[in-house]
């Protein structure tokens, strides 16, 4: 956490000079990745790893839209790895500052299944050469797992959370 919240620092100090790359209107795909372990109070090891895949139109200055694809590992009370999908939109300024609002249509957390939910990214990109960006993000994540396959009586499996991310961009 520190480490990003360092680099968040240095790529904000920048901003005076940071663009995003000249073109105005291009495809772009993002790479972001997230990385957080600790342990519990029983000294019980816990972890959350995502990484995600979006593809993007990107107008600068103006709305963005495409689609993106999550794989997720994780422990709640068991290891889990999970998967979901779905378009995007949001908004990319020239200074680099981003927003973008993702609604996952479908998606899978180890025996739940049935899932849908959203997630809204605040972020900064800094322009380090030809049509790559790399940056940071916050996100907030809320799901809904609506099928446990393993037990037809459960009800549904709610999943809220909020990580950092770093993000990698290279336009096209």
């Amino acid at each position: 956490m520190r480490i990003l919240a360092s680099l968040f620092i240095l790529l904000s100090s920048l901003h005076a000079t940071a663009t995003m790359a000249p073109r105005m209107y291009s495809i772009m795909a993002q790479f972001s990745g997230s990385i957080s372990e600790s342990t519990d109070a029983g000294d019980n090891a816990l972890f959350n790893h995502k990484m995600s895949f979006e593809a993007l139109y990107l107008v600068r200055g103006g709305p963005t839209f495409g689609g993106r694809y999550i794989i997720e590992a994780r422990n709640d009370n068991e290891s889990t790895s999970g998967q979901a999908y779905g378009p995007m939109a949001g908004f990319y300024s020239e200074r680099g500052y981003f927003v973008l609002v993702t609604y996952d249509v479908l998606a899978k957390l180890g025996r739940w299944t049935n899932g849908e939910g959203f997630e809204v990214d605040l972020g900064y990109m800094e322009h380090i050469g030809d049509q790559i960006h790399v940056g940071v993000k916050y996100s907030y994540r809320k799901m809904r797992y609506k099928t446990d396959i393993a037990d037809s009586t459960a009800v549904q499996k709610d999943v809220a959370e909020y990580f950092p991310s770093l993000v990698l961009n290279y336009l096209f």
